[in-house]
C-alpha cells in the first residue's frame, strides 16, 4: 500500500538534496565528501523512518485482524 510521506520524512529527503547540491557546487574535494556523507545521513534518516511508520501501520493492520478473528479471552486487554 503507497502512503503520503510524513512532513518529517520530506524534510529529511529535502535537507538531503540540498545537502547534494552544495556538494556538487563545492570545488574543494574533503569538503564535497562531507556534503555528501551529510546527505547519506539525511536520506538514512528518512529510511529510518519509513521503516518505523511501515512497521506501526503493519502492527495496526495484524491488531485488526486479530481482532476480528480471536475469541475475547486470548486478547490482550490494556491495563487502566
Amino acid at each position: 500500500m503507497l502512503r503520503k510521506s510524513t512532513d518529517s520524512i520530506r524534510d529529511c529527503y529535502q535537507r538531503a538534496l540540498e545537502a547534494r547540491e552544495l556538494a556538487l557546487r563545492e570545488p574543494d574535494p574533503e569538503r564535497r565528501a562531507v556534503y555528501f556523507r551529510i546527505e547519506d545521513r539525511w536520506i538514512g534518516l528518512a529510511q529510518n523512518q519509513e521503516l518505523v511508520e511501515t512497521l506501526s501501520d503493519f502492527s495496526v493492520e495484524i491488531r485488526r485482524f486479530l481482532d476480528g478473528r480471536w475469541p475475547r479471552y486470548y486478547r490482550a486487554e490494556p491495563e487502566s
